[in-house]
């Protein structure tokens, strides 16, 4: 058995938003490593990514329960009965028009739900807890001369929309707890995750997938053609988490003796952001792949399917898109990860699973790539 699977074996794991894109993944993976993995989900969904992704035995489940992640007493007897020693956080409200929309139940599960698991993780003294954030939490930087691209987890969190704002929020909540009650708990600041089972089709990638097998257009907010975002495989983003969760006692130390006092070094210490590139190598957007503009990730995909061309469409009235987006990720690098899927052949992958299932995601899909 390798030595990375050794610290899994038998771990009792709680995954949030156990049917969710990223969380399906982790999933496969915890479970692939030997861990006791519990889910919780919210309703029954008709297509699940877990089972789309076909990955799992019948020897290998996840415990499922269905359970308020708003409720915290039924957030503590869930952690109680299975003696929970691992938290993932993933669950949220993640669709940002959705947000925009409903941004009062959009704060609420965001947030609420953050702050019930971390609570639960502060007195049942849960060991690793991990409360996935985002790089939309830093917001727009552009004009700041002292906080320039790419971000760095010590930037200000300055998320203007309300599904930012509602990570924004939960990403100070889970650093608070860090500080004023040694929690060991680590936010995840990823940027764009792409890959197979990825069902929210207002998403870049999905959606010009499935507009070109469709034989549509694929869409192009106005004024957005050259936005830039850094974009990592999902698998790459799983092994980020996972490396993370294993390196959290060592990086609070004894006794969490590395955990600053005050000052410049506690502004985002509990935070890592999760990309692929560092500080230095930024300076070259060129030789950056995983950083692309809107346009260019289209151009990609529509070569490798079909050559057809992209539209523009209006923007929402209340969508505010943030400007070119990448991260600093030389944190998490110097603790010794690296990811290792290149974005042409992640790319190359989650276009083969689309291709696949093209067919069952066609419903599902279908508002979206007809703009309907």
């Amino acid at each position: 058995m390798k030595k990375d699977r050794n610290f899994w074996f038998g771990k009792q794991v709680l995954v949030t938003g156990g049917d969710g894109f990223v969380a399906a993944h982790l999933i496969q993976e915890l479970l692939n490593r030997k861990a006791v993995v519990v889910i919780t989900i919210r309703h029954n969904r008709p297509l699940k990514t877990l089972d789309l992704l076909n990955g799992l035995k019948n020897a290998s489940r996840p415990d499922v329960e269905h359970s308020d992640l708003l409720d915290y007493q039924e957030v503590r007897r869930i952690c109680d009965r299975h003696q929970i020693d691992t938290i993932f956080h993933l669950a949220a409200t993640a669709i940002v028009s959705e947000a925009a929309n409903s941004p009062m139940s959009t704060i609420e599960n965001n947030l609420m739900s953050s702050l019930n698991l971390l609570e639960v993780a502060r007195v049942n003294k849960i060991p690793r807890t991990i409360i996935a954030s985002s790089d939309k939490s830093y917001g727009d930087h552009v004009g700041n001369h002292l906080e320039k691209l790419p971000y760095r987890e010590n930037y200000a969190l300055r998320g203007l929309d309300v599904y930012s704002a509602s990570k924004v929020c939960a990403d100070m909540i889970a650093q608070t707890y860090a500080f004023q009650f040694g929690l060991p708990v680590a936010t995840t600041r990823s940027c764009n995750i792409y890959g197979p089972g990825d069902l929210n089709f207002t998403r870049l990638i999905p959606r010009t997938i499935m507009s070109i097998l469709a034989g549509k257009s694929p869409v192009i907010n106005l004024g957005n053609e050259r936005v830039l975002r850094e974009y990592l495989y999902v698998k790459d983003a799983v092994r980020a988490n996972i490396f993370i969760a294993e390196k959290l006692e060592k990086y609070y130390g004894s006794n969490n003796k590395n955990i600053p006092k005050g000052g410049v070094l506690a502004y985002g210490w509990p935070a890592f952001n999760i990309g692929s590139y560092t500080k230095e190598e930024s300076k070259d957007l060129t030789k950056c792949k995983k950083i692309k503009s809107v346009s260019s990730v289209i151009g990609m995909i529509s070569k490798k399917i079909r050559n057809i061309e992209p539209v523009i469409i209006p923007k929402p009235i209340n969508f505010i898109e943030i400007p070119d987006q990448y991260l600093d990720s030389s944190k998490i690098r110097q603790l010794g990860f690296i990811p290792q899927v290149s974005f042409e052949k992640g790319l190359d992958e989650t276009i083969a699973w689309y291709k696949k299932n093209a067919k069952i995601l066609e419903k599902n899909a279908f508002r979206y790539i007809h703009n309907a």
